[in-house]
């Protein structure tokens, strides 16, 4: 059976939305506030990537490894941002801005790996 070529990247987007509305980024340390809405942020800016990287023909291998990387980057980014505004008792900004964007980003990624892990080699 032949997969379609859009196939890969419904999967990735319908697995993360749902992942954020069942309370998935909430549990990992995500706001409550804005636990869904990262997820319709990301989802589109990791679909654009996962696309623009499978047509400039990386390899699988390649193209996993990069935004697996990337999600791990992103995730430190996040519990870190978590980590000092916590501890600012939400007076640094900044560190506001490292948690949101980082759950941006850990979405984003999330959604560009498992399109790059579930897509063919070949188009």
């Amino acid at each position: 059976m032949r997969l379609s070529y859009i196939t890969p990247y419904l999967f990735a987007a319908i697995v993360v939305i749902l992942g954020a509305n069942i309370g998935v980024t909430e549990v990992l340390g995500a706001h409550p506030f804005w636990a869904v809405s990262i997820a319709w942020v990301g989802v589109p800016i990791g679909l654009v990537a996962a696309f623009v990287v499978k047509r400039l023909d990386w390899s699988w291998r390649l193209r996993s490894l990069t935004f697996l990387a990337c999600l791990a980057v992103a995730y430190a980014v996040a519990h870190f941002g978590k980590d000092r505004f916590v501890a600012s008792f939400a007076e640094d900004a900044m560190a506001g801005r490292m948690w949101y964007f980082g759950w941006i980003a850990i979405a984003a990624t999330t959604t560009a790996s498992l399109a790059a892990i579930f897509s063919p080699t070949k188009s």
